[in-house]
């Protein structure tokens, strides 16, 4: 077998690439002429907004309105129609939508008043295709009824239900540079049964690489066992399958079917070998795997170094221009790690004139300053600590007087601009305060080691959906590694460990914690504690963001010896991903028979509890809290009896 080595020296290291070409070992060699065969334009596949990661509506302010998409366009097909639902405002009496590709008008819709919603439907065979996508700018004219004051801002023109019509079938892929489609909606993750710490990480790592590539598309993980790849179905035109194993003979091979599918990606080799493997398909050489078979050599990423000083462009932002209030969102993410002391620069533009100049975050002024003839804007924003969250957004704002000229007695339609050389400058935080799923995956960068309790497939496929969930929060691919239990838990680096069975050292301090099945005990970050004792077992799982005094964080996933509990928890945050992002508080806690519920162990233990006690002694935050995620599922289950007391002491680590 001929074989030849391509060496590419990129921004991350040195990447040796050996690409093999010959027949598969695991399968038969792709039909070249089948391969070049297109479909017929009659085949249409359709493929939503929120599939396409551009979000659930797309709103256009103003008068004149703006935005921009870019639609990906898998290979072998051609884009053919986008369809969708306008929202017509109250106030609008005429106007009109515009379409353009390219500098190229492909629609006009004329928007019909006398309704409150309108399908629409734009032809897209018009539309230029530019390296596997078509970018469209849509704006809006909108015309006012002269009767109605309309408040363009927040009752703006919005597309909704949106959808794009592909005319063919996407190409089968015959490399391995072209393995992943440009839209993916599922990743299966084939491992032993019994997975070693190395196949462990190159899952881990294949998962977060994989949705970290794919950005704000949804990309369901599965982990099956290796035992279930015989006779398997076939990949659909938007799933990928990847199968890792551990042996001596580092590759990545494309293997084909016998049907018309995409092909089976076998990522093979020992310890950081495997990894390397696992990292190929998503890396910056990818493209250069013009075979169905190569040896990516050694890619260990280099550390990424969170900067103390940066600007919008380096963090992706760029400029930021709105209709009287430009919005920076300021992602800890992309700042790679848990951050403290935040300020900006503020260097842009906004519209001349008399008024004032406000910067807000959450609707709390941090800073206001008279607007002048200059339109120059240059000003220092101090963000409190205690307004910071994962996504911060720091609102600008310009406020002119009434203009006579204006109808209704409306404020000038200014714009201000924020220049993506604007600078962002913070430092690290120590305290992870508030410390909690709010503080996550910032508090895991830049680098967070995974312990399992056991290296068993139930395990992989829990560490994968933690991971998986988290990684979708974040704007960077997060650093993942395998370590010890006991190095997770007694280490000075972030870690995740996953108990499923509980028998957590008793030198582990966490916000909620149970004594045998029935006594519960919540623990505040200054150390105060309440006892909950209920006199019915009941099985629960929870997701608990803990830390001791100044160490960095550990996410848990326990039980009290009820892992299928755990599976529950855990298939209800992977139902939806929309709520990893909503979990508050430091707990996640679940039991059979009702929704897992977030909890704060602050409010159930912290000093707001004394001010909540009741004259007979009980907590009544303590009842809200843990009685009402635990106390219903036990009546449900039997008329089981509720005995609970609550005892307060001060913790002797207590400040």
């Amino acid at each position: 077998m001929s074989s030849w080595c391509a060496r590419v020296a990129v921004t991350t290291g040195v990447l040796a690439l050996a690409l093999l070409p010959g027949t598969p070992a695991w399968g038969q060699e792709p039909d070249e002429t089948e391969s070049t065969d297109t479909a017929s334009d009659a085949v249409m596949t359709f493929l939503d907004f929120g599939g396409l990661g551009l979000g659930r509506s797309l709103p256009l302010y103003g008068l004149d309105g703006s935005a921009q998409i870019t639609i990906p366009v898998p290979t072998g097909t051609v884009p053919s129609e986008l369809t969708g639902t306008v929202t017509i405002p109250a106030w609008l009496d005429r106007g009109w939508l515009d379409v353009e590709s390219a500098d190229r008008p492909i629609a006009r819709i004329v928007l019909d008043t006398n309704a409150s919603t309108v399908p629409v439907s734009i032809p897209l065979t018009a539309a230029a295709v530019v390296g596997g996508t078509v970018t469209l700018e849509l704006s809006s004219t909108l015309i006012p009824d002269a009767t109605y004051c309309p408040d363009v801002r927040n009752d703006p023109l919005r597309l909704i239900d949106a959808s794009v019509a592909y005319a063919g079938l996407p190409a089968i892929p015959r490399t391995l540079a072209d393995f992943l489609p440009p839209v993916l909606r599922q990743l299966t993750v084939f491992v032993p049964s019994e997975p070693d710490s190395d196949v462990i990480a190159a899952a881990l790592t294949m998962t977060t690489s994989v949705t970290d590539y794919y950005g704000a598309q949804t990309v369901n993980v599965v982990v099956r066992p290796d035992s279930e790849l015989q006779g398997a179905v076939s990949d659909g035109p938007f799933e990928r399958s990847v199968v890792l194993s551990e042996n001596n003979d580092a590759s990545a091979e494309l293997v084909f079917p016998l049907d018309q599918a995409p092909p089976r990606l076998f990522v093979t080799g020992s310890g950081a070998e495997l990894i390397d493997q696992a990292r190929l398909v998503t890396s910056n050489v990818a493209e250069l795997a013009l075979s169905t078979k190569a040896f990516a050599g050694a890619s260990v990423p280099p550390a990424v170094l969170a900067p103390n000083s940066t600007t919008l462009d380096d963090l992706g932002i760029g400029t930021v221009t709105g209709t009287r209030t430009a919005s920076i969102p300021l992602d800890q993410t992309r700042l790679g790690r848990s951050v403290a002391n935040v300020s900006v620069h503020l260097i842009g533009t906004y519209t001349p004139g008399s008024g004032s100049l406000t910067a807000t975050v959450g609707g709390a002024t941090l800073a206001a300053w008279p607007a002048d003839d200059s339109g120059i804007l240059d000003r220092w924003i101090e963000i409190p600590n205690a307004t910071l969250e994962r996504i911060t957004t720091l609102d600008v704002t310009v406020e002119h007087p009434a203009d006579s000229a204006a109808a209704c007695g409306r404020t000038v339609v200014s714009e201000v601009t924020v220049d993506g050389s604007s600078v962002v400058e913070s430092s690290g935080s120590s305290t992870y305060a508030p410390l909690g799923f709010g503080s996550l995956p910032q508090t895991l960068m830049p680098r967070v080691g995974i312990a399992l309790a056991d290296n068993t497939f139930a395990n992989i496929v829990r560490a994968v959906s933690i991971v998986d969930g988290l990684q979708r929060m974040s704007s960077r691919a997060l650093d993942v590694s395998v370590i010890s239990l006991e190095d997770a838990l007694n280490g000075t680096e972030p870690a995740i460990v996953i108990a499923p069975d509980g028998g957590l050292p008793d030198t582990v301090t966490l916000p909620l914690s149970s004594t045998g099945a029935t006594t519960f005990t919540t623990v505040s970050a200054q150390g105060s504690e309440t006892v909950l004792t209920l006199d019915a077992a009941l099985p629960f799982a929870s997701l608990q963001v803990a830390a001791a005094e100044g160490d960095a964080a550990k996410l848990i996933a326990s039980s009290n010896g009820a892992p299928e509990e755990l599976d529950r928890l855990l298939g209800w945050l992977d139902a939806d991903p929309s709520r990893w992002y909503g979990l508050s508080g430091d707990v996640l806690f679940g039991a059979a028979g009702s929704d897992p519920l977030s909890l704060s162990s602050a409010d159930l233990a912290g000093p707001e509890a004394d001010a909540a006690a009741d004259p007979d002694g009980s907590n009544g935050l303590l009842v809200a809290g843990i009685v009402a995620a635990v106390v219903l599922v036990v009546i449900g289950l039997a008329a089981a009896l509720i005995v609970w007391m609550r005892s307060r002491r001060s913790d002797s680590r207590a400040p």
